[in-house]
């Protein structure tokens, strides 16, 4: 069928709106990613001008933008401070991993050690850390990855890691680091 962008908004805006309306909660952000939509037909429709069936490419292009929608979620901040991590005991072996990655996390610049804490340590989703600090949810699991990166760093720049036969792992100060 031709694209008559004209014709087709006439058409489908209404059953579009609603079908955002049923996912999306805020009505003016519902309003917002219905205009998206409206802009991404007309982008499509001025360099191509056939679509075979109408219906279900609106749909699509429809629940691709409500995705894009969610993953945007740039909510308020929370401040947290280092300071007020509380990490779990895991044993009360000296030589723990454990013991040793509380400490390392410690001296993580703060913008990679909370999200890390955070999805890590407390197990909260990767969502939830970048509601909670205000990032995208790209950026938190970059940062995530980052601070996981400068862990395993630390780790071989300051010590030897050894694994037993049944998985048990200890970590011994090998030279003299930043934590000792």
């Amino acid at each position: 069928m031709k694209c008559d962008i004209y014709t087709i908004w006439q058409t489908y805006q209404n059953d579009l709106r609603a079908y955002v309306r049923k996912r999306v909660s805020n009505v003016e952000d519902a309003d917002d990613i219905v205009q998206s939509v409206l802009i991404k037909i007309t982008s499509y429709c001025e360099r191509k001008n056939n679509v075979t069936h109408i219906r279900a490419w609106l749909y699509r292009i429809t629940q691709n933008t409500i995705v894009d929608y969610y993953k945007k979620s740039d909510q308020t901040t929370t401040e947290v401070s280092l300071e007020n991590l509380d990490f779990p005991s895991f044993q009360d072996y000296d030589e723990n991993i454990y013991v040793w990655l509380n400490k390392f996390i410690k001296t993580l610049p703060s913008k990679y050690a909370l999200p890390l804490h955070l999805f890590d340590i407390k197990g909260k989703p990767q969502k939830e850390v970048a509601k909670q600090l205000g990032l995208t949810l790209s950026a938190t699991k970059s940062r995530i990855q980052r601070a996981r990166i400068m862990l395993r760093d630390k780790f071989d720049e300051c010590g030897k890691m050894e694994a037993s036969e049944n998985q048990f792992m200890s970590y011994s100060i090998t030279k003299t680091c930043c934590l000792e």
